[in-house]
């Protein structure tokens, strides 16, 4: 199992989740970031360099035919030849496992929309089920 991660402009985002969905990769974590990459520490003015706002991509998948597809689709749809298009890496994962139902491993990555799991009943109190102070 590969953990790929990219850090990418925020208006790709759109298009790299659509293309994501549209090849069966679910389970992504969007995080807002801001950062500095190789652009040294100051410009070419000498001026301190401003930190960027960008995304963050976090996806689990089972195997390296998954991780090709994931890095497939950012790279298509984030690639731009000027500065600050962003990056991605990849690491691997020792395991997963899906809390709500203890699957682990390449069970716990498939989607949920085929299996038989039936949602778990759980005692959620909202403020009309309790008395207002």
């Amino acid at each position: 199992m590969y953990m790929v991660m990219a850090v990418v402009n925020k208006y790709n985002l759109k298009n790299i989740l659509e293309d994501l969905f549209s090849n069966n990769i679910e389970g992504i974590t969007v995080s807002d970031v801001i950062g500095k990459g190789s652009f040294g520490l100051t410009e070419a003015d000498n001026q301190p360099a401003d930190l960027v706002s960008k995304v963050k991509l976090e996806i689990v998948v089972s195997d390296i035919a998954h991780r090709e597809i994931v890095m497939e689709c950012i790279r298509s749809n984030a690639h731009d030849l000027g500065r600050g298009a962003g990056k991605m890496w990849w690491i691997e994962v020792g395991g997963v496992e899906r809390i709500r139902t203890g699957e682990t491993d390449a069970e716990a990555l498939t989607t949920q929309i085929n299996k038989k799991i039936s949602n778990v009943q759980s005692m959620i109190t909202t403020h009309i089920d309790t008395p207002c102070s």
